[in-house]
């Protein structure tokens, strides 16, 4: 896989976040822009949160972050199904609206950034900032065209963690080829390494 794939890939899935996040939260507020002001201000915030906290050194687990991801997409997918079956009326309450934000656009967020990061760090691309800011501006256009108006947002949900899915394949991928054999999963950057292998 391309060195830049990893970050374009996580791009995608931060766009796909986004968008079906503010899509599914819009139908809830009275006024679009105060609720466009908040939902990109925790999603901004969460995502830079997210890129700052990656820590350098042997204890600063690799695995956490793609699972993190994983985890928060499909969290993300079913409270989405359960929106789904409930209509578009959602909780009236500041607490139930904070709570869906939460689950459904920060915490995906935080952990894309943190995955981000981490891709940013293994310095297998120069710019992956670049990629990944194309694969959001890529990932918005097939959100919006092709995917929300034809997919339930779980499903929407669901190519999201499969971008991710790919990406940390494609960091596995690239840190397996830089020399002969398998990486450690702390030196090398492979997330789902369970044991060293040598030929």
């Amino acid at each position: 896989m391309a060195g830049w794939a990893p970050a374009f890939l996580l791009g995608v899935a931060t766009a796909v976040v986004l968008e079906t996040g503010m899509g599914l939260l819009l139908f809830l507020s009275p006024g679009l822009l105060p609720a466009l002001t908040g939902v990109l201000a925790v999603g901004l915030g969460s995502l830079a949160s997210g890129l700052a906290s990656v820590r350098s050194g042997p204890e600063a687990g690799v695995r956490w972050r793609w699972l993190l991801a994983a985890g928060s997409l499909v969290g993300a997918a079913v409270l989405s199904v359960g929106w789904s079956f409930q209509g578009e009326a959602g909780p009236d309450s500041w607490l139930g609206r904070g709570g869906l934000l939460a689950f459904l656009v920060a915490l995906p967020l935080y952990s894309l950034g943190a995955c981000l990061a981490a891709v940013a760090r293994s310095g297998a691309e120069p710019r992956p900032g670049a990629w990944a800011a194309l694969g959001g501006a890529a990932g918005v256009l097939v959100v919006g065209l092709a995917l929300v108006p034809r997919f339930e947002p779980f499903s929407v949900y669901l190519f999201g963690l499969m971008c991710v899915a790919l990406s940390a394949l494609g960091v596995v991928t690239n840190a397996s080829s830089d020399g002969p054999g398998r990486q450690d999963p702390i030196e090398g950057g492979d997330p789902w390494a369970l044991e060293r292998w040598e030929p």
